[in-house]
């Protein structure tokens, strides 16, 4: 796997869109505070085809696959809605097959990019969300199957949400995910600009000639939010989502250029997007809580001159008919039950219907879990409240028709299969984990229903409003500075519908960034205690009980993950080992979590750090230069290697190390303190000044009757203060 970093971000979304606390591989290294004074002690391609099985590697065509995240079918130029101009998408489309009326199976990125490499719906590869899930190894995908072939093969994602932990890296030789982001206040989702991405996509085609070659790569935009830069946000002023899709379609140029996409001798290219965007249809702003056309509906073009004709093919295609249709193309043998089929043959009006689900708002709000699927220009939704649409006379799914077509609808449903109603994330209070929150004081409120008992007051139809107040809390605490305010809005949420997980991880974030540490655990333990968020949220309570001085209950808490696949919980319980004093445990720990992902900068931060405190100096700087390298908006990192720096006697080093990491995070103690006393060392009363005075409001007790009675002594030195 490629581990090479770049410094290079993006702020991702304001919590408004990505449920979650800022990712924890961004929140590193709880026990650092020991790092403080006393730190200083003081397109379309000819050639011949593959015969099934894979013949020689040589006469192989090359395949290129395009990902764009969050495009809407309506977000080309080849779409004719006139909404966006993207002349080199444009291009390819002229040179190959377009599908106008293709669809994805959920309306969230990882399970969609799941289906399109797999080639099976996300109840068959198991991958229901953007989080709490992992294929499978065992899952074959287009990369292993192409691997197989004779193929090099390398992906080049821009998101977070495309980790290598959550599986999809299975069969790449590269699978190259280094996205180098920051902790906001709120959340944000860590990424790359997609230049950066095809710049190494390109690299690693052009270093792989000679041989066939299956590359894939992701773009970020049109993802909020949108911020397109010119001349992009000039056009779209009042639209600022297809400014941002005009942006992807430059990004991507260089790469379809170089290949030579859409020529006779350029690769089979396959362009689609994961989802739409919503952009208020049906009261939603972005997207994951409905499966209206507007973030179900994507682009789909298939590019392969000489063997598949250019122009608009009508039929229904699906995001599982993609992998059988590279590999007929190829002339590979699929793998044994793919639910797709191939668009290469003549379509013969045969219509196989299309599974879809958006499932976000169950595992994460609490509310009705949507399943539904789509015959012709039929589509029935299954809600408390179902909806039944005919999309050839009703585009727009205004009129629902359920209530007087119920037998129709009903048929329709029926066919949804009874596997894909349900989820592998536990929906139920652990019994244990409520037991040991009991014993430490936090009860828990009523026991979720199960979906089947879930009546129209928990469609999201109907809960749909709370998400624009849960925007509404966040804005205000982003833009207005009132935390109070955003506290008692995210309060009252919860009180209406207490199992909305990315309201507990907002609420528990604003509280530990006001001080109020405590607060902020109850919130957690709350949500836990109901069932709510799985490992991820145990994680997070359990870093949060760490930072209450309560290591032998996180332990407690964390103790029967010891055996987890997720490398955050491998780095959480590394912590507390840490702080327990069990160093060489911590260390298995933090390797381990290095071994399931090495591309997790904060791991290898903590790492560095448990080296340092050893005194294993030059390991922990080349740990610590390693994560930075990786990503450069770790202000932990920072902090550390400050540390080592100014016991290596390089103070200026440190200073400006300590320097980064307040920048980055302006509540950070120890750098405050470490930067205090070495401007003081170096005769720069004016800097520890300044540092002293960041920190007194942060710090209470003696702590703070220490920082003032520094600052006093340096103001006595400096009387012109």
């Amino acid at each position: 796997m490629l581990t090479r970093g770049r410094d290079s971000r993006r702020p991702g979304p304001a919590g408004v869109t990505i449920p979650g606390m800022p990712p924890a591989r961004r929140r590193s290294a709880f026990f650092l505070a020991v790092l403080g004074l006393a730190a200083l002690g003081a397109a379309g391609c000819g050639g011949p085809g593959r015969s099934p099985g894979g013949a020689s590697a040589k006469a192989g065509r090359d395949v290129l696959l395009v990902t764009i995240d969050t495009l809407r079918e309506d977000a080309t130029g080849f779409s004719g809605s006139g909404k966006a101009e993207t002349p080199s998408l444009d291009r390819l489309a002229r040179s190959g097959r377009v599908f106008p009326f293709a669809h994805a199976h959920a309306v969230t990125t990882l399970p969609s990019h799941a289906s399109i490499l797999t080639g099976l719906n996300p109840y068959q590869h198991g991958i229901r969300d953007n989080a709490g899930f992992v294929l499978r190894r065992d899952v074959p995908t287009m990369a292993t199957v192409l691997r197989a072939s004779g193929y090099a093969t390398a992906a080049f994602v821009s998101a977070f949400t495309l980790d290598a932990r959550f599986g999809l890296g299975s069969g790449f030789d590269v699978y190259d995910d280094r996205t180098a982001g920051y902790s906001g206040r709120i959340s944000t989702i860590a990424e790359r600009p997609g230049e950066t991405t095809v710049s190494e996509a390109l690299a690693w085609w052009d270093a792989q000639a000679g041989r066939p070659r299956f590359l894939w790569v992701h773009l970020f935009a049109p993802h909020f939010p949108y911020e397109p830069g010119e001349p992009f946000a000039s056009r779209h002023a009042k639209a600022p989502y297809y400014g941002e899709a005009e942006l992807a379609d430059a990004q991507i140029a260089p790469l379809l250029e170089r290949v030579r996409a859409g020529s006779a001798d350029g690769p089979v290219v396959v362009f689609t997007s994961d989802h739409g965007e919503a952009l208020g249809d049906h009261g939603e702003q972005t997207h994951g809580v409905f499966a209206y056309e507007a973030t179900l509906r994507v682009p789909l073009v298939i590019c392969a001159p000489g063997l598949v004709p250019a122009g608009e093919d009508p039929r229904p295609a699906r995001h599982v008919d993609v992998l059988p249709t590279v590999l007929d193309l190829l002339r590979i043998a699929p793998p044994g039950g793919l639910p797709g089929r191939s668009l290469v043959p003549a379509w013969d009006g045969t219509d196989d219907g299309s599974y879809f689900e958006a499932l976000t708002s169950w595992l994460n709000r609490g509310w009705a879990p949507l399943y539904g699927r789509l015959e012709g220009k039929r589509k029935a939704i299954d809600l408390p409240a179902p909806e039944l649409y005919d999309l050839e006379a009703d585009p727009r799914e205004s009129r629902n028709l359920a209530p007087g077509e119920a037998q129709a609808m009903r048929a329709i449903l029926s066919r949804v299969p009874a596997e894909a109603r349900g989820s592998a994330r536990r929906e139920v209070p652990d019994p244990e984990v409520v037991e040991r929150l009991g014993s430490l004081g936090y009860v828990a409120g009523p026991t979720p229903r199960p979906p089947s008992s879930l009546d129209e007051a928990s469609d999201p139809k109907r809960q749909i409003g709370l998400m624009t107040r849960v925007d509404e809390a966040v804005l205000l605490y982003r833009e207005k500075r009132d935390a109070q305010g955003a506290i008692r809005v995210l309060r009252e949420i919860l009180r209406q519908s207490p199992r909305m997980e990315y309201v507990s991880k907002h609420l528990a974030v604003i509280l530990a960034e006001q001080g109020r540490t405590q607060e902020a655990v109850a919130v957690l333990s709350r949500a836990v205690a109901l069932g709510v968020g799985g490992e991820d949220l145990e994680g997070k309570l359990a870093l949060g009980l760490l930072q209450t001085g309560k290591a032998e209950e996180a332990w407690k808490l964390l103790e029967r993950r010891t055996d987890s696949e997720d490398p955050e919980t491998q780095r959480t319980l590394g912590v507390i080992l840490a702080t327990l004093g069990r160093p060489r445990e911590a260390e298995d720990r933090f390797l381990r979590a290095l071994a399931i992902d090495p591309t997790f900068p904060a791991a290898r931060v903590d790492l560095g750090v448990l080296l340092l405190q050893q005194g294993r100096e030059a390991q922990a700087k080349d740990a610590l230069r390693a994560a930075l390298s990786e990503d450069a908006y770790i202000p932990d990192g920072w902090n550390a290697l400050g540390a080592l720096l100014a016991k290596e006697g390089d103070l200026r080093g440190a200073v400006e190390a300590w320097e980064r990491a307040v920048r980055l995070n302006p509540r950070l103690v120890p750098a405050y303190l470490n930067l205090a006393v070495a401007a003081a060392k170096l005769g720069d009363r004016e800097r520890a000044a300044a540092a002293l005075e960041r920190l007194i409001p942060l710090v209470r007790g003696e702590s703070r009757r220490n920082a003032e009675a520094m600052l006093a002594r340096l103001r006595a030195q400096d009387p012109g203060r």
